[in-house]
């Protein structure tokens, strides 16, 4: 067969795998919907979500949480109890400013007893 020499080879697109991208479904226009509606909306939902219906507020925390996320609890207990005392003073250096009130004479929450 002989190639029609006015039709043109496809261009492809400059993409990094070097594929042409197919055209937009309509899962691109479904993810742009909720998209905008979420710019409109997000926040407020969010916040009603979580005063009406915690539970599932965290459903939502967590679907969005990496799932090999580890946390550790439990790191306090490799300190000493002056290793402790020592981060609680300087935790109360930090927020003092924020906790005081003039004239109070608080001494904190690491103060002895008494």
């Amino acid at each position: 067969m002989a190639e029609n020499p006015s039709r043109k080879p496809a261009q492809k697109s400059p993409s990094k795998s070097g594929r042409k991208r197919p055209k937009k479904t309509l899962g691109d226009d479904f993810v742009e919907a909720v998209r905008a509606d979420f710019r409109s909306h997000g926040a407020g939902v969010i916040a009603a979500v979580r005063a009406d219906k915690p539970d599932q507020y965290l459903k939502i925390v967590l679907s969005v949480l990496p799932k090999d996320l580890h946390v550790d609890i439990n790191h306090l207990d490799a300190l000493s109890d002056d290793e402790i005392r020592s981060r609680i003073r300087g935790l109360e250096a930090v927020l003092r400013p924020f906790l005081a009130k003039p004239g109070s004479g608080a001494e904190g929450i690491s103060a002895p007893a008494g």
